[in-house]
């Protein structure tokens, strides 16, 4: 903030600030506004903006008090119908979640293509456990339910954000 140029500027601006310019000020502010280029600039700029200030009050118009109780009324039950039902959208989420991955994984189990990447996955980890730990034996079966679980971990996080996302 600019320090004041002029001394008895704060003076005047409590007299503007206060509705007391000019009537309601003492002879010598008037005349050192007079005197002042700084004070007498100040003095317009600040009656244009209250006279627009004015202006702006008259023009505005006010809803009753029905429609602003309406309003609110309104509003408050948006508000609890949001939140009473964020539980249930989160569960409906994880539901989504859950199904997507385990029709992922249905489909998949019996996708002849999936069948021979499952084959050739099942293979691989087969070799690379055989060598370390001779009796870890892989089941097609719980590899593919552990790819449904991978695959519903990275789309839980998805699919929540998507259903939880507040629009605005």
């Amino acid at each position: 903030m600019r320090s004041a140029a002029c001394d008895r500027e704060t003076e005047l601006l409590e007299a503007l600030q206060s509705s007391r310019w000019p009537a309601g000020c003492d002879d010598a502010l008037r005349s050192h506004v007079d005197a002042c280029g700084e004070c007498k600039d100040l003095v317009e700029l600040s009656l244009a903006l209250l006279q627009d200030h004015r202006a702006l009050i008259q023009e505005a118009r006010v809803p009753s008090s029905a429609i602003v109780w309406w309003r609110a009324q309104m509003r408050s039950r948006r508000e609890a119908a949001e939140q009473v039902t964020q539980p249930i959208t989160l569960i409906q989420g994880l539901a989504a979640a859950c199904a997507a991955g385990l029709l992922v994984a249905a489909a998949g189990y019996y996708n002849p293509a999936f069948q021979r990447a499952l084959g050739w996955a099942i293979s691989t980890i087969a070799s690379f456990t055989a060598s370390e730990s001779p009796s870890v034996t892989v089941e097609p079966l719980a590899l593919g339910i552990q790819a449904a679980i991978a695959v519903a971990i990275v789309v839980a996080p998805v699919a929540l954000y998507f259903t939880l996302h507040e629009e605005k």
